[in-house]
């Protein structure tokens, strides 16, 4: 890198307009992270359901001056040059201060150890974004992820507008075009996960 230049820091990012809110990339972080529960408590991403055309994934944004790192009382957190934050479970006593610092609400207390639970991008490689069904997670820049975001709420008015106009005309089942194309992708996308990580 060149002297002067500061690297852009990607991080998991999601378009709302995409996501459909399976909870797919919860299960796939807690595999990959060797947990020994699926649950989502024990996910370094978590899904937001809002609406049925509108929710939302988040993870770490691997802030510039991250205030988690700086709320931590006992400097159990550390960010990398890269962004990424690792925790010391020797110095972490699960106080939660960082989860009330994350604007994001991306950092969650580990229900078992003393540790929280913080996305480290596996290594570059995150596989929330690799086996998610409807290609609604993407390694962005912070102007990527905002532009995405606003592009989504842009079209909020319209879509709830088309959502409750077929309500009223009781055109239900216009609700569910394309389901079933949706539905056949998160079946490859589970059925790939269960060979990867040898669930059966």
């Amino acid at each position: 890198m060149e002297a002067g230049k500061t690297e852009i820091r990607k991080f998991v990012a999601v378009d709302p307009s995409k996501c459909i809110g399976c909870g797919l990339c919860e299960i796939i972080c807690i595999l990959e992270k060797g947990e020994p529960f699926l649950s989502p408590t024990r996910s370094r991403i978590h899904v937001i359901r809002i609406l049925p055309f509108f929710n939302i994934a988040t993870a770490c944004r691997l802030c510039s001056d991250a205030p988690c790192v700086k709320a931590c009382p006992r400097n159990a957190l550390l960010q990398k040059e890269s962004g990424v934050i690792s925790v010391d479970e020797d110095k972490c006593d699960l106080c939660g201060w960082c989860v009330m610092a994350c604007p994001y609400g991306a950092i969650a207390l580990h229900s078992v150890k003393p540790s929280v639970l913080i996305c480290d991008l596996c290594e570059g490689d995150p596989k929330c974004v690799e086996f998610c069904p409807e290609e609604a997670l993407a390694l962005a820049s912070q102007d990527e992820a905002e532009k995405l975001w606003r592009a989504s709420v842009e079209q909020l008015p319209t879509e709830m507008e088309n959502f409750m106009a077929l309500i009223k005309a009781r055109k239900v089942h216009a609700l569910f075009e394309g389901l079933e194309e949706k539905t056949r992708r998160f079946y490859w996308k589970y059925k790939e996960m269960e060979k990867r990580y040898k669930l059966k």
